[in-house]
C-alpha cells in the first residue's frame, strides 16, 4: 500500500492585533477583538463670551447708596473722580504757593508775569492763613535752604566813609602852606609772596565762568597768589534782578568770609534790557540805557566797588566783550561805559578795568571766533554761541588780569630775597 503523498507546509500563524497593538492605558476600555469602538460624539462648541470694553455700573439701589464691587468697594462716577481731582490739585497749589510766586515774580516783565503774580499772590495768601506753608518751610529748613521762597531785592549800600572833621578858627593862620609837588609819588606797591599770598575770588554771570577757571589755574601755578572760593559763577544773573539772584547780598557777605585782596567780577551780559527789581521807594526808569536808567544802573556799580573797596580789596572788573550780534553789541558797549566812568574815578589801586571789547575784535574790527597767536597761528577765542569765551580766550584774559595786579601790586620780589 503506497503512503499519502506529503501535504505542504502552511505559512506561519501571524501575530494578533492584540500583541501587536500596544497595550491600552490603565482604566481605558478595550474594545473587542474584531469591533471598532464607537466614535465618542463631539462636544457641542460653545460660543465665546463676548470681550466686555468696561465693566456697566449698576443701576442705583432704591435706599439712595450705590451698590458695591466683589471686593468690597463702590462703585463711583466720573464726576466724582473729577471733584477729587480738582482738590488735589488746589491743595497741591497751596502746598507749592510760595515757591510758585517766588517763580511768577522772577518771570520775564509781561503781561504772563501780571497774571502770574496775580494768581499766585492769592494762593501765597491762603496757604500762609491756613498754616499750609509750615510743611514746605520746615522741609527747606532741614536742606539748609531756609530762605529759598524769600524774594530779596534789597540793595543794601555799605555805610558812607566819613571823613574827619577840621577845627576852624578866625585868627589867620601863621603855618606856611606847603605847595604840592609837581609830580606825587605812586603809592608804595603793596608785595605778597609765598608767605603772604595774594588772595583772589572770581564771581558774577556766565561770561566769567571760563576766564574765571583760567585765573584759577594761574593762581595755582604761582607760589604767590591764592585762589579763595573757587569761580562764584551764576548763569543769567546781573544788577538789574536782584530778584533773581542778589548780587549786593552775595558780594557783602562774601568779601566778609574770604577776606580776598583783589575781586574779579563780570557783569551786565543780562543787563541789557529796561527792566529793574529792587528800586529805591519813588524811584522809577526809563529804557534801558536812557538818563534814568543809565543813573540807576550807574549807582549800583559803585555800591559794588564800594563794598569790595571799603573790605580793603580790589576790583577787578572784566568788561564786556564784542558779540555776534550788532544789536547786542550796542547795549554791551554802553553797559562799558558806565563802568569805565566809575572804575576811572576811583583809580587802579582800587579798580581795574579789563577792556575784552578791543582785545577780541577780528582784524576789521568787527566779532570774530579766531585770533591769531604769538606764533600766528589761528586759535578759537569765542563759542559757537557768538557770546562766551572759549578757554584759550579765558586764558587771555587771564593773562592780562595778571599783567594788570603786577603793575598795582609786587608778586615777584620775594624771588630775590635770600631764602626764596
Amino acid at each position: 500500500m503506497s503512503s499519502p503523498p506529503e501535504l505542504p507546509k502552511l505559512p506561519p500563524v501571524p501575530e494578533s492585533a492584540e500583541q501587536v497593538l500596544p497595550p491600552a492605558p490603565a482604566g481605558e476600555p478595550v474594545a473587542e477583538r474584531g469591533v471598532a469602538p464607537e466614535p465618542e460624539p463631539e462636544p457641542e462648541p460653545v460660543a465665546p463670551a463676548p470681550a466686555r470694553e468696561s465693566e456697566p455700573v449698576p443701576p442705583q439701589r432704591r435706599d439712595g447708596r450705590r451698590p458695591r464691587t466683589e471686593d468690597g468697594r463702590r462703585y463711583g462716577t466720573a464726576g466724582h473722580a473729577l471733584v477729587v481731582a480738582v482738590l488735589a490739585l488746589v491743595f497741591g497749589s497751596l502746598l507749592l504757593a510760595p515757591g510758585m510766586h517766588k517763580a511768577a515774580f522772577n518771570g520775564q516783565p509781561g503781561t504772563k508775569r501780571d497774571v502770574a503774580l496775580a494768581l499766585t499772590a492769592g494762593l501765597d495768601h491762603v496757604s500762609h492763613a491756613l498754616l499750609l506753608d509750615r510743611p514746605r518751610k520746615l522741609v527747606q529748613d532741614a536742606m539748609g535752604r531756609e530762605d529759598a521762597d524769600e524774594i530779596n531785592v534789597a540793595i543794601v549800600a555799605p555805610p558812607a566813609t566819613t571823613e574827619p572833621a577840621t577845627t576852624t578858627s578866625s585868627k589867620p593862620s601863621t603855618t606856611p602852606v606847603k605847595k604840592p609837588s609837581a609830580k606825587p609819588r605812586p603809592p608804595a606797591r603793596i608785595a605778597f609772596s609765598p608767605k603772604k599770598k595774594m588772595r583772589i575770588w572770581v564771581a558774577g554771570d556766565s561770561l566769567v565762568i571760563t576766564p574765571g577757571y583760567a585765573i584759577v589755574r594761574a593762581a595755582g601755578a604761582s607760589p604767590a597768589i591764592a585762589s579763595v572760593g573757587g569761580v562764584d559763577g551764576h548763569v543769567a544773573t546781573g544788577l538789574t534782578r536782584p530778584d533773581v539772584f542778589n548780587w549786593f547780598e552775595e558780594i557783602a557777605t562774601k568779601v566778609k568770609e574770604l577776606k580776598p585782596n583783589v575781586v574779579v567780577l563780570n557783569f551786565g551780559g543780562n543787563d541789557n534790557h529796561g527792566y529793574m527789581t529792587g528800586l529805591p521807594p519813588g524811584v522809577s526808569i526809563g529804557d534801558f540805557a536812557g538818563t534814568s536808567w543809565s543813573k540807576e544802573y550807574l549807582r549800583r556799580v559803585r555800591i559794588v566797588m564800594d563794598t569790595i573797596n571799603r573790605a580793603g580789596a580790589t576790583v577787578v572788573w572784566i568788561g564786556l566783550p564784542i558779540v555776534s550780534s550788532p544789536t547786542v553789541t550796542e547795549g554791551f558797549d554802553k553797559i562799558n561805559a558806565i563802568v569805565v566812568k566809575e572804575a576811572k574815578r576811583r583809580g587802579p589801586q582800587k579798580a581795574i578795568y579789563i577792556d575784552t571789547y578791543t582785545m577780541f575784535a577780528g582784524d576789521n574790527g568787527g566779532f570774530t571766533e579766531y585770533l591769531e597767536d604769538a606764533k600766528g597761528d589761528p586759535i578759537k577765542v569765542r563759542t559757537g554761541d557768538g557770546t562766551h569765551f572759549d578757554t584759550a580766550g579765558g586764558d587771555m584774559i587771564a593773562r592780562e588780569v595778571l599783567r594788570q595786579l603786577n603793575k598795582v601790586y609786587d608778586l615777584t620780589s620775594w624771588r630775590h630775597k635770600p631764602g626764596a
